[in-house]
C-alpha cells in the first residue's frame, strides 16, 4: 500500500478510535452480531456498550470470457449503543485484495450508519421489533476497488422471534449509488430476509436471501444466498463461518467467509 493508501486508512480509522473513546463501560449482555449475513437486525446495542465485529471473505467470480476475478477482504464493524433506541456504527474494509486482469490492493470504502428503533414489543409480548437505518458510504477507496463516489440510503429493519427457536430478520430499502463517467447517482432497491435457528444455546444456523436492483448503469438485478453458522464461545465472544453464492444476476460464483465478534464493556 502506498502513502496515499496509508493516509486514507488512517483518516478512515480515526472516527472509529474516537467512537471507542467516547463509549463508557456497559452492563454485560449476551452478544448478538449483525454478521455474517448481509441482513441487518432491528436489535439495538445496550447503552454504553461497544461491539467490534470482524471478518475475512474470499470470493471468486467469472467475468465474461476473461480471467476469473478473485477478491479477498478484511471486514470490520464498530457498533456503539447511544440510547435504548439508538446506536451508531462505522463499518468498512480496512484491506482489499483484487486480481482480475491486474492486481490491486488497498483500503476499501467506509460506511457510517445510525440505527433507530421506533417500536419494540414488551418483554411479555410477541411481535416484531422495527427500526430504520440511514447510512452514507464515504468514498475512501481508489478505483477499481471503489467507485470514488459516495453512496447513501436508508433501510427499514424488522426482527421477530418465531416458535421452535427460529428468528427472522427482514430488510427493505433504497440507496443512491454514486457513478462515474458521467458522474451522478442511480437508485438501488434492496430486499432481504434471514432465517436463524438456535440449534443449541451457543450454536445458531443462518439462511439468507438478498435481492438488489442494479448498482451500475449497465448492470442487472442480483439475488444472493448465504448459509452460515455462528457459535458463541462466551456471552461476549462469538465466531462465525459461512458460504455465499449468486443465484441470479452479477456477483461472485461463490465466497467463503469467517469472522470473530467481541462485546466490550462491564
Amino acid at each position: 500500500m502506498g502513502p496515499r493508501g496509508d493516509s486514507t486508512l488512517i483518516r478512515a480509522l480515526v472516527p472509529a478510535a474516537l467512537l471507542g473513546l467516547c463509549v463508557s463501560g456497559a452492563h454485560a449482555q449476551e452478544i448478538n452480531p449483525d454478521r455474517p449475513d448481509l441482513t441487518t437486525s432491528a436489535e439495538i446495542m445496550p447503552v454504553g456498550a461497544l461491539q467490534l465485529e470482524t471478518g475475512f471473505e474470499y470470493e471468486r467470480a467469472r467475468v465474461g470470457g476473461g480471467p476469473a476475478e478473485r477478491r479477498a477482504t478484511v471486514q470490520a464493524v464498530l457498533r456503539a449503543g447511544l440510547t435504548s433506541w439508538l446506536e451508531v456504527a462505522l463499518e468498512g474494509e480496512p484491506f482489499v485484495w483484487r486480481r482480475a486482469e491486474r492486481e490491486d490492493r488497498g483500503s476499501g470504502d467506509y460506511t457510517l450508519g445510525l440505527k433507530y428503533r421506533f417500536h419494540a414489543p414488551a418483554a411479555d409480548e410477541a411481535g416484531p421489533a422495527l427500526a430504520v437505518k440511514p447510512f452514507v458510504t464515504l468514498p475512501t477507496a481508489s478505483a477499481p476497488i471503489g467507485s470514488e463516489r459516495p453512496d447513501w440510503g436508508a433501510l427499514l429493519l424488522m426482527t421477530v422471534g418465531l416458535p421452535a427457536g427460529l428468528g427472522l430478520d427482514a430488510n427493505a430499502g433504497v440507496a443512491a449509488i454514486g457513478q462515474t463517467r458521467p458522474n451522478g447517482f442511480i437508485p438501488e432497491g434492496i430486499v432481504s430476509g434471514s432465517l436463524s435457528w438456535a440449534a443449541t444455546d451457543r450454536l445458531t444456523t443462518i439462511t439468507e436471501l438478498f435481492f438488489s436492483t442494479k448498482d451500475e448503469r449497465d448492470g442487472r438485478e442480483s439475488l444472493r444466498a448465504t448459509v452460515a453458522v455462528m457459535y458463541k464461545l462466551t456471552s461476549w465472544l462469538a465466531l462465525d463461518a459461512g458460504m455465499r453464492t449468486t443465484l441470479a444476476g452479477p456477483g461472485p460464483d461463490w465466497s467463503a467467509l469467517a469472522g470473530l465478534s467481541v462485546r466490550l464493556g462491564r
